[in-house]
């Protein structure tokens, strides 16, 4: 059986947003530790809430999942929040690039905007970090989540 489709959607959003010129192959799902300075920049993919738009619905049920891509930098010589910007580029172009994600499941991901960047000072380089945030439509069987 295939795994659940926000699992689907989630590792499509990894596999769109690696290889991105600012934070290459530093892409990781589900991780809450603190990244790293000398794998920076980087991003985290992490899910968000999941939320069944209409429960009443019979057999297919369209849910809108929330997906949300950390942005992390480190960087003594560029301001870091242009280069956070500079990242979050990368990523919308990335995602504007294919609505469904490759998935015949997924309606359509949209941008939501992005959080305030937070910062610490307290290492050699500035630090910061900033979520982008996304919602994904999708649809799945009431049986079979990963249908």
């Amino acid at each position: 059986m295939a795994d659940h489709r926000a699992e689907q959607i989630l590792a499509a959003v990894k596999t769109l947003v690696t290889g991105l010129t600012t934070t290459t192959t530093n892409v990781e799902r589900g991780r809450y530790e603190e990244i790293p300075e000398d794998t920076t920049p980087a991003l985290r993919v992490r899910q968000g809430q999941d939320v069944i738009v209409d429960p009443w619905a019979h057999s297919l049920l369209d849910s809108e999942i929330d997906v949300v891509i950390e942005a992390a930098v480190h960087d003594s010589a560029t301001n870091v929040e242009t280069l956070l910007n500079l990242v979050r580029k990368e990523v919308n172009i990335a995602l504007a690039a294919d609505p469904t994600l490759g998935l015949a499941f997924v309606h359509a991901i949209v941008e939501l905007g992005s959080a305030r960047p937070q910062g610490s000072g307290e290492l050699a380089k500035p630090a910061a970090s900033m979520d982008l945030l996304y919602r994904v439509k999708y649809r799945r069987l009431r049986t079979d989540p990963s249908a």
